[in-house]
């Protein structure tokens, strides 16, 4: 019973210390409740455009599998990518960068002709 009180009228001490060493540090209340103004950093600037390029859509026929493909203009290299459907018939198998382009493959489980597109984030490496 004794340790019991030990331990909790310590784990009380730390909660006001933490509690009053959070409410001097901001000025205010240390519910975290209120929003403060953080000052925006200068001078700061991406280090190479990110831009999104989108493939030419390839269509599957029902009940088949298939790729589509877009690549990064020259000099620069994939960063990331994804694909879109023309439909909720298509499931996406694998979306993925391949060398200076990004791939997507799909399958189409739908009873009509489906398209899938490829898009992918470029950079200057």
């Amino acid at each position: 019973m004794r340790r019991a009180r030990i331990l909790a009228a310590t784990a009380t001490a730390v909660l006001l210390a933490g509690t009053a060493t959070a409410a001097a540090q901001g000025g205010g209340s240390a519910r975290g409740d209120e929003v403060k103004d953080v000052p925006a950093a200068e001078g700061v600037a991406p280090l190479a455009a990110h831009n999104q390029y989108i493939g030419l859509p390839t269509n599957l026929a029902p009940g088949t599998s298939g790729s589509a493909w877009v690549a990064c203009p020259s000099g620069e290299v994939p960063t990331g990518g994804g694909a879109g459907t023309s439909a909720f018939d298509i499931y996406l198998l694998d979306t993925r960068p391949s060398g200076s382009s990004w791939v997507v493959f799909g399958k189409n489980t739908g009873t009509t002709t489906q398209s899938l597109t490829a898009y992918v984030i470029c950079t200057v490496p």
